[in-house]
């Protein structure tokens, strides 16, 4: 998959969980209080692609993504970013949220557009982080009730 196309679906699929997010509020969903609510899922989201727009430059120049050494370590981590991003959320509004998150990937996916097409190649980190990410705000539209599939 070429570099633009991947770009192109990272852009749909920020946009549709931006609309499908957004229509979900306006429909009244909420939290059930055991999971992250609508707010919290796209702070989570804007917090991991602020982070990755500090992340990604560096990877570039040649330095090794960051990743701890034993999958405890790594989800101990991700916890503490997590509650960091979603306690710094505060109470903004879920519109707020959103904006912060268009914002940043819009940013992230100029940078991405710049990178020369070798770093979009399966294997590369790049290319790898793009697919995940695209396929984790599936995982969260599912874990929200939120999607077909």
């Amino acid at each position: 998959m070429a570099r633009d196309q991947l770009l192109q679906e990272f852009a749909n699929a920020s946009e549709h969980l931006i609309a499908t997010v957004t229509e979900a509020a306006q429909c009244g969903v909420t939290s059930n209080g055991e999971t992250w609510g609508l707010r919290e899922v796209m702070a989570h989201l804007a917090g991991w692609e602020v982070m990755a727009s500090v992340r990604i430059p560096h990877i570039l120049a040649g330095m090794a993504p960051l990743e701890e050494v034993s999958p405890e370590r790594q989800e101990v981590m991700n916890d503490a970013v997590n509650a960091t991003i979603i306690t710094m959320a505060g109470d903004q509004s879920l519109d707020t949220i959103c904006g912060i998150f268009r914002q940043v990937y819009q940013r992230n996916l100029a940078l991405l557009r710049t990178v020369d097409e070798k770093h979009f190649q399966p294997g590369e980190y790049l290319y790898e982080r793009t697919k995940s990410v695209i396929e984790h705000y599936q995982e969260h539209l599912q874990e929200l009730g939120l999607s077909a599939s």
